[in-house]
């Protein structure tokens, strides 16, 4: 599944789900004492800010941001676009001063933010249709209830599963351009194919993924 596409894409490709307790095979013992140590450093950043708001942020950045990063590319399948999408986030939550409102935990909210990021950045890229603003991210009811975060792993399926669908030369192409960040120039010379062979595979990435997920955004 998407990590063996993401591992064939590259040695640092990040495992999916990095980003919960979900460690499979985890002792309730030590789910416990991974929940404590969250929460003890939950505690101590928001002490931080508490003394010191850019202090804050940037422990908050240390702890949070390899994270989030592995968790956006899930949805967008992109090492540069995750990264900017973290980024993007990161200044929001900053220049808003949110870290004066969070009432959850910052971790879901920034974790929140970077998954309506993704969803807004897919809508952006693969649905034509619509032309939505990547709007400062608010915690709302909405976003916490339970249909909401089903979307989430609904289109994180959905695009592993059009990823696989890919046949093997486009869904090489796919990983290394969207994945590795590597030019059309350079996957044409690596894979020994023309530029306009690029350009097509990519091209017919594109409209799978797009036609795949114009019911699920």
């Amino acid at each position: 599944m998407q990590s063996t596409l993401l591992d064939s894409a590259g040695d640092e490709a990040p495992k999916p789900n990095v980003y919960s307790l979900l460690n499979e095979g985890a002792t309730n013992e030590e789910l416990a004492s991974e929940k404590r140590e969250w929460n003890d450093n939950e505690l101590f950043i928001r002490q931080a800010f508490l003394e010191n708001p850019s202090k804050g942020c940037a422990l908050l950045f240390r702890r949070y941001h390899k994270m989030l990063c592995s968790h956006a590319v899930r949805f967008v399948y992109s090492k540069d676009i995750a990264e900017d999408l973290v980024s993007d986030v990161f200044c929001r939550f900053w220049k808003t001063k949110a870290y004066e409102t969070v009432t959850s935990s910052y971790r879901l909210y920034l974790f929140r933010s970077v998954r309506n990021e993704a969803l807004n950045y897919l809508r952006w890229e693969f649905k034509e249709t619509e032309n939505i603003e990547l709007a400062e991210y608010r915690e709302s009811p909405r976003s916490q209830q339970p249909d909401h975060a089903t979307q989430y792993e609904e289109v994180v399926k959905k695009v592993e599963d059009l990823v696989n669908t890919l046949p093997p030369q486009c869904q090489k192409v796919f990983l290394m351009s969207r994945f590795e960040g590597k030019k059309y120039q350079e996957i044409a010379d690596e894979m020994a194919i023309s530029l306009k062979t690029v350009e097509a595979h990519l091209g017919k990435a594109l409209s799978i993924m797009r036609n795949g997920l114009k019911n699920h955004l």
